[in-house]
């Protein structure tokens, strides 16, 4: 079985939504070839407190949190194979060149020793960026 290479989680595009205080985060990640199937997966992040789920009161903002357990986690995970938990650190908001909202999200994933399919397990530390929308109206 061929060793599924972290860098293959490349972000496409994130989806806000959710009321105020309780945010939910949709990381769609690119598409990819692995074992000759096309896996078509997100990190998903639900409970985050923000001050507002509308991205024009976002922009030019970053947030820190603690890790789970500690309260004000972001309850984190990626589903490949079976749900693994991703522990979020911060989120910045920004304006992009082009007038697009942009996120950078630094966090750790915690791959389970146990699934020998990743290149990598324990906890593996990520920065990644990309666009993202809002289904706030």
């Amino acid at each position: 079985m061929e060793k599924l290479q972290l860098k293959s989680l490349k972000p496409r595009h994130a989806i806000l939504s959710g009321d105020p205080e309780c945010v939910s985060i949709e990381i769609l990640i690119t598409p990819f070839l692995w074992n000759q199937e096309i896996v078509n997966t997100s990190i998903r992040l639900d409970g985050i407190d923000l001050p507002s789920n509308m991205l024009r009161d976002l922009v030019g903002k970053s947030f820190e949190f603690p890790i789970n357990p500690m309260d004000g986690y972001i309850d984190g995970s990626i589903c490949i194979g079976e749900h693994h938990p991703v522990d979020v650190t911060s989120l910045s908001f920004n304006r992009s060149r082009d007038g697009d909202v942009s996120l950078v999200v630094k966090g750790v994933y915690e791959l389970d020793p146990s699934f020998d399919f990743f290149e990598q397990t324990g906890r593996i530390p990520f920065t990644m960026g990309t666009t993202v929308s809002s289904c706030a109206v």
